[in-house]
């Protein structure tokens, strides 16, 4: 089949690009691939000044593995757009699949989606998340008009798939689990080790609860526990930081308040005994997924479609969000819990269900001769 997907891939940093980029990996190996990434894939306002590419990674390697590969789309151009399309149009694919995230993508998509019904180009909307997790009126309502206009959509709960057929009750939507990230660990430093280590890891927004977890640790603070946060702090870490001061836990946490390269993600997750998601809403993530690359288990609020990724006592445990005391009680069972084979257990659950031959196994389901219609919504 031949096969355009529109994403963001490394250089690029973050979870996204390394999502498109192992499920490019897979369509690599079983299509004829088109992969169009980007020049500039937000302008710099909307990125909080910050880079947006991560130096570490090889461009000439990750070039090598796709035979056509370009780095041309900017997001913020029409013309880009136009030229683009032109491009998919001489590829003359089966399938177009477009990634989405976040509601930003919403004038460029349209214009594509347009595009693509006058020239009959079918179309998969692969949908990470359907809405974004710091949301508003505006970006619901342009995600909904998005959505509205594709026949063919995948998410990743069931949540979403209600969501996603709730918007458009036309649409085929099928659901498959986040697939594994997977990444090659280094070995861990042979020491006795009681304390229970635990992660969190990623940008560090509101909605994702770490001043619940740090009070958690304050209700902990007596226990052998210790704690990473592993990533860059958008706003508010001063009023993180008044809490460990508060509740005299500074000595239990880490901040590590940056990017960090792949080498060192892999380093910090070898070393966990746990990873942490105390968010106090979300749909899925990209961190279980990555977690699980680890055979780490996960400790996560009861949020989203976290409870379809998490087997309770198996590979992980889900808690109530918002509530530090529910939080510090996961933690005591994992304390209570170190003997649990949570490597075959992960290994197992995933093999099954979170794999990126069968993400592309579900976009091969679709029946691509009834695709390409859109509806004007």
């Amino acid at each position: 089949m031949r096969i355009c997907l529109i994403a963001p891939v490394p250089p690029f940093r973050g979870g996204i690009a390394k999502y498109c980029y192992s499920l490019a990996q897979e369509l690599e190996k079983r299509h004829d691939l088109l992969l169009l990434s980007y020049s500039r894939q937000y302008p710099e306002l909307l990125y909080g000044r910050k880079s947006q590419l991560d130096p570490a990674y090889d461009s000439q390697k990750i070039d090598s593995e796709f035979k056509q590969l370009s780095y041309d789309i900017d997001s913020a151009s029409i013309f880009s757009w136009l030229e683009t399309s032109r491009k998919i149009a001489d590829f003359n694919p089966n399938l177009v699949i477009l990634p989405w995230w976040v509601a930003y993508w919403a004038p460029m998509y349209a214009y594509l989606l347009s595009s693509f019904k006058k020239k009959n180009i079918n179309v998969v909307f692969l949908c990470i998340n359907i809405f974004e997790h710091e949301d508003n009126i505006i970006k619901k309502l342009v995600t909904t008009f998005v959505l509205k206009k594709v026949n063919s959509i995948i998410v990743h709960s069931e949540q979403e798939k209600n969501s996603a057929i709730k918007i458009n009750p036309k649409a085929e939507v099928r659901k498959h689990l986040l697939p594994l990230f997977e990444y090659e660990p280094v070995p861990a430093a042979k020491q006795e080790q009681t304390t229970l280590q635990m992660l969190f890891f990623g940008f560090v927004r509101p909605y994702k609860g770490l001043d619940v977890l740090l009070k958690a640790i304050c209700i902990l603070k007596d226990r052998n526990i210790s704690l990473k946060i592993v990533g860059e702090f958008w706003n508010d870490k001063d009023e993180h930081l008044k809490i460990m001061d508060e509740y005299g836990i500074s000595g239990k946490v880490e901040i590590i308040d940056r990017y960090v390269s792949d080498q060192e993600m892999i380093r910090y997750f070898t070393e966990s005994d746990v990873v942490v998601l105390p968010y106090k809403k979300s749909i899925t993530s990209g961190v279980i997924a990555t977690a699980y690359g680890f055979n780490k288990p996960v400790l996560a609020t009861n949020v989203g479609g976290f409870y379809e990724v998490i087997l309770e006592n198996v590979t992980g445990k889900i808690v109530q969000p918002d509530d530090p005391k529910s939080l510090a009680d996961g933690i005591e069972w994992f304390l209570s819990n170190r003997l649990v084979d949570f490597a075959e257990n992960i290994a197992e659950f995933t093999a099954e269900k979170m794999s990126w031959k069968s993400l592309v196994d579900v976009v091969e389901e679709f029946d691509i001769k009834s695709e390409g219609r859109t509806d004007e919504g």
